[in-house]
């Protein structure tokens, strides 16, 4: 095999490699936010207003749930961050482990510590890797709920308003930019090769 072949097969497997990389994309979405329902055992259901937040909750189940979002373009899911607070008011000694899923399906966990009834918002940051999940109903919805009782006089805590979570995965079948971008130059610098070559 000519120095000129090897050449053109490397730069077109990079090319090639490159792409199918450019394919992932991802999408921001709001929640826990405004318009989210919300259910506590305890406190009653409803929806977030603009700049509150859910009811008191400190019941295995109570839950706060996103609207579908269709626009992500995503064609499956394989990773969520997210950022957003807790009114935390836990004392005693209890703890409150939520868990978070994507589609009804459980994509990880995280723990809202004891704060011997501090009455302060807490941010969340972090990032869940799983399997891919697919669209449902047209697009992915999100849901936070709560996994243990905390006993009477034991605190509770409260999703706000301003959350943002970004879903990334596999994006539709339409090339991006920078795909299209990469496979022009694979293919300006396979036509220079074979001119180089027909001109020898």
């Amino acid at each position: 095999m000519s120095k000129q072949v090897f050449s053109l097969l490397l730069l077109l497997a990079v090319c090639l490699l490159t792409a199918g990389v450019a394919s992932a994309d991802s999408s921001t979405v709001p929640f826990p936010t405004a318009g989210d329902s919300y259910c506590s055992a305890t406190n009653g259901c409803g929806t977030i207003p603009s700049g509150g937040q859910t009811a008191y909750m400190w019941t295995t189940g109570d839950y706060v749930i996103s609207s579908l979002f269709t626009g992500t373009g995503l064609n499956s899911v394989t990773s969520l961050s997210y950022d957003f607070q807790i009114y935390n008011v836990l004392g005693g000694g209890n703890n409150e482990t939520v868990e978070f899923l994507l589609n009804n399906t459980l994509i990880g966990t995280f723990t809202v510590l004891d704060c011997n009834y501090c009455g302060s918002n807490q941010e969340f940051t972090g990032t869940f890797n799983f399997g891919a999940i697919s669209p449902s109903g047209g697009g992915y919805t999100l849901e936070m709920e709560l996994t243990n009782t905390i006993p009477g006089g034991g605190g509770s805590i409260a999703f706000l308003d301003g959350g943002m979570d970004t879903l990334s995965g596999g994006s539709g079948s339409t090339p991006e930019p920078g795909s299209i971008l990469l496979f022009g130059t694979g293919a300006l610098g396979l036509a220079g090769v074979i001119r180089r070559k027909i001109n020898w």
